[in-house]
């Protein structure tokens, strides 16, 4: 079957982890959601009409896993876990309090705050890279529905979430840009699939 023109995407943000709870920035650690998750998930899944999903990707980590899983029971539906869809690694930020972060990358971190894309945390993935991972991912899974994906759902970690959502709706990666975002959010999109695939990084 060919790739439908247009695709009905809802993006999912995962659900909270422990870190999330305690200000921390997550980046690609892999942890679970934290104890809270399933009530904060059904709530935000409340007033969505579900029943049309047929396919469900999600980054591979545990928390997003958790996530997606719960809205495969709820619609019937497998879930893909893809490694490419994985969390925005940040380097020697991950783990570390956003009041911590303040403190030793005072000017960077703040600059960071303003515009992601303007600085590279120490050892981490450029998000102009992660972009272009992330995409390419999202483009591959849906050219391999084979026209089974008119309604997707795509779980991500919150830096990935934010990332995906800005550019298929043609935003600036600073624009709604929050770096403590975290837990359930809900954002549907209709996209072309043939679109989706990103320039190369330079």
């Amino acid at each position: 079957m060919a790739t439908p023109a247009e695709v009905d995407l809802l993006l999912v943000r995962c659900s909270r982890t422990e870190w999330d709870e305690a200000g921390r920035l997550g980046g690609d650690c892999d942890l679970p959601a934290c104890k809270a998750w399933g009530e904060e998930l059904t709530q935000a899944l409340h007033d969505r009409e579900l029943s049309t999903i047929t396919a469900i990707l999600t980054s591979p980590d545990e928390a997003s896993a958790q996530t997606a899983d719960h809205i495969g029971r709820l619609v019937d539906t497998k879930v893909r876990k893809i490694d490419d869809l994985r969390e925005v690694d940040l380097g020697l930020w991950e783990g570390q309090r956003f009041d911590e972060l303040k403190d030793r990358f005072r000017g960077a971190f703040a600059q960071w705050e303003e515009d992601p894309s303007s600085i590279v945390p120490p050892e981490a993935e450029p998000l102009a890279d992660a972009e272009y991972r992330l995409l390419g991912a999202l483009a591959k899974a849906m050219d391999k529905l084979n026209g089974k994906g008119r309604h997707v759902a795509v779980v991500l970690r919150p830096v990935a979430f934010h990332v995906v959502a800005n550019r298929l709706r043609g935003m600036e990666p600073s624009e709604g840009w929050d770096p403590a975002a975290s837990g359930p959010m809900l954002l549907g999109l209709r996209v072309k699939p043939d679109e989706i695939a990103p320039a190369r990084a330079v």
